[in-house]
C-alpha cells in the first residue's frame, strides 16, 4: 500500500489542473469529431503529461494515464486509426474531470 492520500474525487483537484485537463480533453474530443487525428494525438499526449506531472499518485491519475494511453493506441496510424474507441475513452475521461466552477 502506498499510504499516501488517494485522490479520487474531482473536487480534490487543484482548480488550475482541473481547468487544463478539461480544456485538453475537450480539444481532443473536438479534434476527433473533425478527424484531426494529429491534433488529437498531441492534446491527449499533453493531457497525459499534465496528469503524470501535476497529479499525486491516486486513482484518478491512474485512470487518466490509462485512458490517455488507450486513446494514443487507438490513434496509432501504424495499427489503423480507431477513432470510435478513442472517442469513448475521451468521453469517459471528461466525465471524471468535470469543468471547474
Amino acid at each position: 500500500m502506498d499510504g499516501g492520500r488517494r485522490l479520487s474525487v474531482p473536487g480534490d483537484l487543484p482548480s488550475d489542473v482541473q481547468t487544463v485537463l478539461s480544456q485538453l480533453l475537450e480539444e481532443t474530443e473536438t479534434a476527433l469529431r473533425t478527424d484531426e487525428f494529429d491534433t488529437a494525438r498531441q492534446t491527449v499526449q499533453t493531457a497525459a503529461t499534465v496528469s503524470r506531472n501535476k497529479l499525486p499518485e491516486c486513482e484518478l491519475r491512474g485512470q487518466l494515464l490509462h485512458g490517455c494511453g488507450e486513446v494514443a493506441a487507438a490513434l496509432d496510424p501504424a495499427d489503423g486509426v480507431e477513432d470510435d474507441i478513442a472517442a469513448e475513452y475521451v468521453r469517459a475521461m471528461v466525465q471524471r474531470v468535470p469543468e471547474s466552477d
